[in-house]
């Protein structure tokens, strides 16, 4: 899930403790991936891969020992994006 579709945006609520990641899905529809409770975001945007906005593969969601969700999203730059929080809701296709 997720493969080959194209990262738009990353926004975080700071006060929130919201991340929201907006992507296209396969049919270019606009979907929402949410996090909320946040404890940690990393986002480099190094691209040693090369440019690129696509999806390439996606790690988890998975639950931690300490209770928090885990998601990682590789972009196809090589970039790897990394959410901790306490719940991640994933788009639908």
């Amino acid at each position: 899930m997720m493969h080959d579709w194209t990262f738009v945006t990353l926004l975080v609520e700071w006060l929130k403790g919201v991340v929201t990641i907006t992507l296209k899905n396969s049919s270019s529809n606009e979907v929402f991936l949410v996090a909320e409770g946040l404890a940690d975001l990393k986002v480099p945007k190094r691209e040693d891969w090369g440019e690129s906005v696509s999806v390439n593969e996606v790690d988890g969601p998975r639950v931690l020992d300490n209770g928090n969700s885990y998601i990682g999203i590789e972009i196809q730059s090589g970039d790897k994006i990394e959410i901790e929080a306490k719940s991640i809701s994933l788009p639908e296709n």
